[in-house]
């Protein structure tokens, strides 16, 4: 208990520390299957990494959670020069590779602030760059609504005219916007047990909020679910039945996710896309295009065995 105890305040202060690193968080996306590798010094943390092992098919996988933005290396704040830093953090790194289990494949996405991933590429691993979006400032929230583009704005009027969003409870009402969404785009590739152990594990922590629209009619229009930490807020899900698209239920749900965000932390982040239409609905509420690393390493036995499994 102790142990967990630093941990989580070591998550807290680390530039690379969420909710998504934090063993509640850990045990609702995969149950039994976390742990964190962590380098001690006089009985502090310096660096730690969360890591997922799951057994499948007699290999080993080291692979992200559903409905997780990142994990990957947590490393302290800088201190010193900057030349001193980036050495011991790739020796803090080096370090950490020692304690790596054995796997036939590694999959994780680091948090935006990990810059330096030389120490994985010199031990075999790839990278994939990836890109998110962030409201990097939410303290003046005139300032983020004047950053929206002009349709956005105009979309959010026309929906404050037709719309009542409520926070809620409502997880049922969610998951029904959410397969609208997916019924709409043709697939249905989500954890929904995922996210009612999430849902229930940030209610305990008051880490997360439901917002549902619906009309005057009292007919459901939308909805969206993010999380927050004390850096920042997280769009993890939304959608909204198909009648309802064209009413700017979505730019209106998400400003006043926004809005709310504003007053729990410091960020906005839209977890994403790389799919195009929803890169360009994102990037029009004035988010910055911030990348990321997905790093990846597979054993030649992995590799084949997932080729003959796929063909």
């Amino acid at each position: 208990m102790i142990q967990i105890k630093k941990i989580k305040d070591f998550i807290s202060k680390s530039p690379q520390g969420t909710i998504f690193s934090s063993p509640e968080w850990l045990e609702a996306v995969s149950p039994g299957n976390w742990d964190y590798l962590l380098l001690e010094k006089k009985n502090s943390i310096r660096t730690c990494m969360p890591i997922i092992k799951i057994e499948k098919h007699g290999f080993s996988v080291l692979n992200m959670p559903p409905l997780t933005q990142s994990l990957g290396v947590l490393l302290p704040s800088e201190e010193g020069k900057y030349a001193e830093a980036l050495s011991r953090d790739m020796k803090r790194m080096n370090e950490l590779f020692v304690q790596l289990p054995s796997f036939s494949y590694f999959l994780q996405r680091f948090h935006p602030s990990f810059k330096n991933w030389l120490p994985f590429y010199w031990n075999g691993f790839k990278q994939t760059t990836r890109y998110t979006y962030i409201i990097e400032d939410l303290t003046n929230i005139d300032n983020v609504w004047n950053g929206f583009r002009s349709n956005i704005r105009q979309e959010i009027r026309k929906a404050e005219k037709k719309l009542i969003i409520d926070q809620s409870d409502d997880l049922d009402a969610l998951i029904f916007c959410i397969k609208s969404t997916f019924k709409r785009q043709g697939g249905l590739d989500f954890n929904f047990k995922a996210l009612e152990r999430i849902f229930q594990t940030c209610n305990n922590l008051d880490s997360g909020k439901i917002f549902l629209a619906r009309n005057k009619n009292g007919d459901l229009c939308g909805g969206v679910y993010i999380v927050w930490d004390n850096k920042s807020s997280y769009y993890l899900s939304g959608g909204s039945p198909d009648q309802y698209r064209t009413t700017g239920v979505m730019s209106f749900l998400l400003w006043e996710a926004i809005k709310f965000s504003s007053e729990v932390t410091k960020q906005f982040n839209f977890e994403g896309s790389m799919i195009k239409p929803i890169e360009r609905f994102f990037r029009a509420f004035g988010a910055k295009q911030i990348p990321y690393f997905e790093i990846s390493k597979s054993n030649s036995n992995f590799i084949n065995w997932y080729k003959n499994f796929i063909n």
